[in-house]
């Protein structure tokens, strides 16, 4: 078929597409165009690049098309992802002011604090006696370095390191976790600046990395022979079912596979080209699904001592700025005053309320409100959390029996042995199968003991079919002798 041939049947499919028609077989899209069956095949390789699509398989075997409710284009975002995208830029944007806001206010105090500092150093130095020089061997030093590394440390608004340890919460869940900037002269002890911006936006979570899931899917090809079913895609990223027949569509796409179908039938990707290579670079690490817990929510990751002392600081800031603001300044020139500050304050009354009073008012304020609204919100996200690490741990009971049949207790006992996490009960247990019965999804019987199991037999059905498929594949990824070899010299 020609270019401009293939175009004419990209774009007679794309209308109907347009139109609607969004749930489809190959041969449905052929009869409803007029177009060959292998005119249309091409033209949806075409459209699989253009729109967002889930690869499905009927029970006996036929090729689904499912572009989804609303046609989505490959990289485009819906309403919903512009909006946060947009708040998160926002919020940003907040940040970075407000931050630049702390800093200036600490640096008008910490300038008038190292010229005491420093004045007081000299004095005492000055003082010395001549015996004590000659006694000590010189003058006192006067060591400034670790005074402009406090007054820099205001400016180091990243709070931290981009180490990365593992901690546990409160529930023993084991997760990574930043390393705090250390302080200027305890590198033990988290430094009291970054405290502060934490206090107010709290420090950062782990940053995932954009690529992983795609990195992570071409290292576990290369290890298992070039196949994958989505099956597999759930037990490494936790996908739903949508997600991970979206997800499949989408590397076969990447990597240039192939979508089959076995005997079973079973739709599997098939990826020849990934396979081959010199076999001399380190690829991806493959993590499963459930051993890696989701990162904590932190309040600000602060010692309570730490805490204490902001606490006060902003507080006296607070009360002091809200006199200034609201108070007749006149009256602070009372008897025995000086007559110039009665004078002065008369004078410049409107601009020392804005300037030592709404100005600090507002900013402590904002100091308090910003992380008691946060305080809220990551009670939400928090909860959010617990169900995420929950649902990692019924995949894995779940995935190790192979979606086999099992009962609430089997389940429970399962996640509960040799864990170092909190014990779940058989009602939590419960409740989150039934959401995973619908994600993965499974079905939900009564056993002839008259107790709720659960089994997932599409899952078992994809995992028995790769491994027979996996078997029964020739490898060959063999690049073979090197016949041409350019110098570029």
């Amino acid at each position: 078929m020609g270019e401009t041939a293939q175009s004419d049947a990209v774009a007679l499919i794309d209308a109907r597409l347009q139109q609607g028609e969004h749930h489809f077989t190959l041969p449905e899209a052929a009869a409803m165009t007029g177009l060959s069956i292998d005119e249309t095949r091409r033209a949806m390789e075409v459209l699989l690049n253009k729109y967002v699509c889930r690869l499905q398989v009927s029970e006996n075997g036929d090729l689904i098309y499912h572009f989804g409710d609303t046609l989505l284009r490959r990289g485009e975002k819906t309403a919903a992802e512009r909006r946060r995208e947009f708040l998160a830029w926002l919020w940003r944007i907040f940040t970075v002011i407000y931050k630049a806001w702390i800093a200036v206010t600490l640096v008008v105090y910490f300038v008038v604090f190292l010229v005491i500092v420093i004045a007081a150093i000299v004095a005492m130095s000055s003082r010395q006696s001549s015996d004590d020089r000659r006694r000590r061997g010189g003058g006192m030093p006067i060591h400034l370095g670790s005074l402009f590394d406090l007054f820099f440390s205001i400016f180091r608004w990243r709070t931290v390191t981009g180490a990365i340890d593992y901690q546990r919460d409160s529930r023993g869940y084991r997760y990574r976790h930043y390393e705090p900037r250390p302080a200027v002269i305890n590198a033990k002890k988290k430094n009291f600046m970054a405290a502060v911006y934490d206090f107010v936006f709290g420090p950062p979570r782990v940053e995932l990395d954009p690529l992983g899931n795609e990195r992570e899917v071409a290292a576990y090809l290369q290890q298992n022979n070039g196949i994958v079913v989505t099956a597999e895609l759930s037990a490494l990223a936790g996908w739903t079912l949508p997600q991970a027949e979206t997800f499949l569509t989408d590397c076969i796409l990447r990597y240039r596979g192939e979508s089959k179908i076995s005997g079973d039938p079973v739709l599997y990707g098939q990826f020849d080209e990934l396979m081959r290579g010199v076999g001399e670079v380190e690829t991806g690490e493959v993590t499963y699904y459930w051993d890696e817990y989701e990162p904590e929510y932190e309040l600000n990751g602060n010692r309570a001592t730490q805490n204490t002392i902001i606490c006060v600081m902003n507080g006296f800031n607070l009360l002091v700025a809200f006199f200034m603001a609201t108070s007749d300044l006149t009256t602070l020139a009372g008897p025995g005053a000086p007559p110039d500050m009665l004078a002065w304050l008369a004078a410049n009354s409107a601009w020392v309320h804005v300037v030592l009073g709404w100005i600090p008012l507002v900013f402590s304020i904002l100091f308090f409100a910003i992380p008691v609204v946060r305080w809220f919100r990551i009670r939400h996200l928090q909860q959010q959390r617990q169900e995420q690490n929950v649902r990692k741990r019924l995949f894995k009971a779940i995935f190790d029996r192979r979606g086999q049949p099992q009962t609430v207790d089997d389940v429970t006992a399962a996640v509960n042995r040799s864990s170092e996490a909190e014990a779940l009960s058989s009602s939590a247990v419960e409740a989150a199968l039934k959401q995973l019965a619908l994600d993965i999804p499974g079905d939900m019987d009564v056993s002839e003991s008259a107790q709720v199991q659960f089994a997932f037999p599409r899952l078992t059905a994809e995992l028995a079919a790769v491994g027979r498929l996996r078997q029964s594949r020739r490898d060959d990824d063999a690049l073979g002798t090197i016949v041409i070899e350019s110098d570029n010299r």
